[in-house]
């Protein structure tokens, strides 16, 4: 079971330190919830913003490389050397600027030449972030995002790599552990709050047989 503690808080009524990751894993181990991970999505997107492609020309020395022009908020755009067939002028897209690590793939980004072209910083896909959609690409922003912000942005609040999640062995005799209001309602109870949870759904009747 995964749990958010970005939802979590929306569920639960408690004092902030209640829900420190470390703090909350000791106490459901000890009612009973084993936590086998913590893991901060933060991680995935550390260093990586809303870049904008301003330029996007073919390499000079390879077929399928592009040589881009990337709007990142900081000063002069930056160079990019990009092999995704969807790269092009004008799309908003995830910048891993030099420095970043990317855990997801296991690469820290350094300054590189592709082929005999200069190379700062690496345009993303999805499952660079670790958000594997299936696709091949780069991730277009204008795409996912309802409104694109600002170049320069830190990505990770925006795809939602802005919280922490625990994984909970849930057991056969903790059957409630299996829903987010379960855990919430767990939480509140071991940390003397309470839950706020939205309301039903409305029942809709089903029409007539004819």
């Amino acid at each position: 079971m995964l749990v958010s503690l970005q939802w979590l808080r929306e569920l639960v009524s408690v004092e902030p330190a209640c829900l420190e990751p470390g703090h909350l894993a000791e106490r459901l181990s000890i009612a009973g919830f084993e936590v086998e991970a913590i893991e901060d999505l933060a991680a995935r997107a550390a260093g990586v913003v809303v870049g904008h492609v301003v330029q996007r020309d073919p390499h000079p020395n390879a077929d399928k490389l592009s040589v881009c022009r990337v709007d990142v908020g900081d000063g002069e755009p930056l160079q990019i050397v990009c092999g995704a067939p969807n790269v092009r002028q004008g799309l908003h897209v995830p910048v891993a600027l030099v420095g970043s690590t990317l855990p997801a793939v296991g690469l820290t980004i350094k300054p590189a030449e592709l082929r005999g072209v200069a190379s700062s910083g690496m345009i993303c896909s999805l499952r660079e972030l670790g958000l594997d959609d299936g696709s091949d690409g780069i991730a277009e922003l204008d795409k996912l995002l309802a409104a694109v912000p600002p170049v320069g942005t830190p990505v990770g609040p925006l795809l939602g790599l802005d919280e922490q999640v625990l994984e909970l062995a849930i057991t056969a005799n903790r059957p409630d552990g299996l829903s987010m209001r379960g855990i919430a309602r767990e939480v509140a109870a071991l940390s003397g709050g309470s839950t706020t949870f939205p309301a039903a759904a409305p029942v809709v009747a089903a029409a007539p047989l004819t």
